[in-house]
C-alpha cells in the first residue's frame, strides 16, 4: 500500500477492532518472528514526560555510537513520527512496505483463531519489524497508555523506566494514584534495572513494592540535585549531581523548567545503564544529546509572544504555568490570552479551573480538536465562564486554524498567547502553514 492508503487502514482499526490483551500481541509478534528481540531495548511508561524522555535517552544512545530506534506515542503532524531510527523518521515507501508485511501477519493470525491487532499493536508491530530490518542496536520504546496490558509490554528490556505519574486516564487505569502506578508498574520486569521520577511518594511506594518483589535493581531519580544556572526563553544552562556523579555545563535548548527533572531521569538510566563507563566520556556524550534535544509542542515559542504547549492533564497544566511564572517575572500582572481545546475523555472540569485561575486570561479563545474525541466547545466555554465570570471574553470557534487565526490578529505586542490543552491541537497547529 501507499502511506496514505495505510494510514487511512490503521486510522479505520478502532472502527472494527477491538483492544486486545497481552497474548493477542505475543502471537501477532510469533508470526512476524519475534522482531522486537533482534536488540537491546529500553522501555519508558509513564503519566507526563515520557516522550521526552524516551527522546533524550535516544539521543544518549546515538551519541554513544549505538545505532538507536525510537517508538513513541502520539505523533504530532504525520503518523511516521512514531517511527525513526537515527533521528530519521520512517520514510513514506518503507512505512506503506512495513504495513503489508504487518497486514499478513495479522491476517494469519485472525486466520488462527487470534483478534485483529488494535491501533497501537499494529504501529507497535510495524516498530518492531522496521528497527529489526534496520539492524538497530538499541530501540527505545514508550508505552502507548498504562504499562501492564500495553502492547510494549512484550519486549525484554535491559532498562526500564518510569516517569511523573498523575491523573489520566482514570477510566483504564484507575481512579487513585496507587492503581495508576500499579498499571506502570507492569513494565517491571524480573531482574531489570528500573529508574523512576514519578513526583508523588504514594506512587513510589508501589513501584518500590513491585521492584522489591521482582528483585530489580531501583533507583529513584529524584535524588538527583538539579542546579539551574540560567535560564531565558532560549535555553536553560544547569548541572546533575545524581549521587554517583556530577554532570555539569548541561544545555537545555529553549525548554521549560519541567525538561531538567525529564533529563535528570535521561541522564539516570544512561549513567546506570553504562556504569561502568568512564565518567567523562558519559559527561560527553550527554552534553551532546541534550544540545541536540527538541520536543515540538512542548512550551514552544511560536513567535515571540506566542507559546504552545501541550498540556492535556492537571499535572500538566499546573507545570505549564510553573514554568510560564519562572519565565516571565511578574507574570499574574502581565496581559495573557488562552487558546484552548482538549479531549472529551480528559478531566476537563480541574484542567480548565487550572488553566482559568493560573493563567488568569483577559480573553479566551476556544476551539475544537479535528478528532472525534473532542470536547464540544460549548462544554469548555461553560467551563471558563463559571471559572472566569463577565468580565472575561470567551469565544468559540469551529477549527483551530480560525482560532488561531483571530487570536493573533488581536494580539498586541505587549500580550502573550498561550495555546494549549492538547497535544492534537498542538498537531493541528504545526501541520497548517499558520
Amino acid at each position: 500500500m501507499t502511506r496514505q492508503e495505510a494510514e487511512n487502514y490503521i486510522n479505520n482499526i478502532p472502527k472494527f477492532a477491538d483492544k486486545t490483551g497481552p497474548e493477542n500481541t505475543e502471537k501477532l509478534m510469533a508470526i512476524l518472528g519475534n522482531p522486537e528481540r533482534k536488540a537491546k531495548t529500553v522501555h519508558v511508561a509513564g503519566t507526563n514526560g515520557k516522550g521526552s524522555v524516551s527522546r533524550m535517552m535516544s539521543l544518549f544512545l546515538r551519541e554513544a555510537g549505538f545505532k538507536t530506534g525510537l517508538f513513541i506515542s502520539p505523533h504530532l503532524v504525520r503518523i511516521n513520527e512514531r517511527i525513526s531510527v537515527q533521528g530519521q523518521d520512517i520514510s513514506d515507501e518503507d512505512f506503506g512496505r512495513i504495513f503489508d508485511t504487518v497486514k499478513d501477519a495479522s491476517d494469519k493470525l485472525i486466520k488462527e483463531g487470534g483478534a485483529h491487532p488494535a491501533y497501537f499493536e499494529f504501529l507497535f508491530a510495524m516498530g518492531a519489524v522496521y528497527f529489526a530490518e534496520c539492524e538497530c542496536d538499541y530501540v527505545v520504546y514508550e508505552t502507548g497508555l498504562g504499562g501492564r496490558l500495553d502492547a510494549t509490554n512484550c519486549i525484554k528490556p535491559c532498562m526500564t523506566a518510569i516517569t511523573e505519574i498523575g491523573m489520566d486516564h482514570m477510566q483504564y487505569l484507575g481512579d487513585t494514584i496507587e492503581k495508576i502506578a500499579g498499571e506502570k508498574a507492569g513494565i517491571i520486569k524480573k531482574g531489570v534495572p528500573l529508574v523512576y521520577f514519578t513526583g508523588r511518594v504514594s506512587a513510589n511506594r508501589v513501584l518500590e513494592h513491585t521492584a522489591r518483589v521482582k528483585g530489580c535493581p531501583a533507583f529513584n531519580a529524584c535524588w538527583t540535585t538539579i542546579d539551574v544556572k540560567e535560564e531565558n526563553k532560549r535555553k536553560i544552562d544547569f548541572s546533575l549531581d545524581t549521587r554517583y556523579y556530577t554532570y555539569d555545563n548541561l544545555v537545555l535548548n529553549a525548554a521549560p523548567r519541567y525538561q531538567t527533572r525529564n533529563a535528570a531521569t535521561a541522564v539516570y538510566m544512561f549513567d546506570r545503564l553504562f556504569h561502568e563507563w568512564d565518567v567523562s566520556r558519559k559527561q560527553e556524550i550527554i552534553r551532546k544529546g541534550l544540545d541536540q534535544f527538541k520536543m515540538d509542542g512542548r512550551f514552544q515559542y511560536l513567535k515571540e509572544n506566542v507559546i504552545l504547549d501541550g498540556a492535556h492533564n492537571e499535572d500538566a497544566a499546573q507545570e505549564l504555568i510553573g514554568s510560564l511564572r519562572s519565565r516571565y517575572t511578574g507574570f499574574g500582572s502581565m496581559k495573557k490570552k488562552l487558546l484552548f481545546a482538549i479531549a472529551s475523555d480528559k478531566d476537563y472540569d480541574k484542567v480548565i479551573n487550572e488553566m482559568a485561575f493560573g493563567i488568569r486570561p483577559e480573553k479566551v479563545y476556544i476551539t475544537e480538536l479535528a478528532s472525534g474525541r473532542r470536547l464540544d466547545k460549548s462544554v469548555a466555554e461553560k467551563g471558563f465562564k463559571a471559572a472566569l465570570g463577565d468580565k472575561v471574553k470567551v469565544s468559540c470557534y469551529s477549527s483551530s486554524r480560525e482560532a488561531y487565526k483571530e487570536a493573533l490578529g488581536e494580539l498586541s505586542d505587549d500580550e502573550i498567547l498561550i495555546v494549549t490543552g492538547s497535544l492534537y491541537l498542538a498537531g493541528e497547529l504545526l501541520g497548517q502553514e499558520i
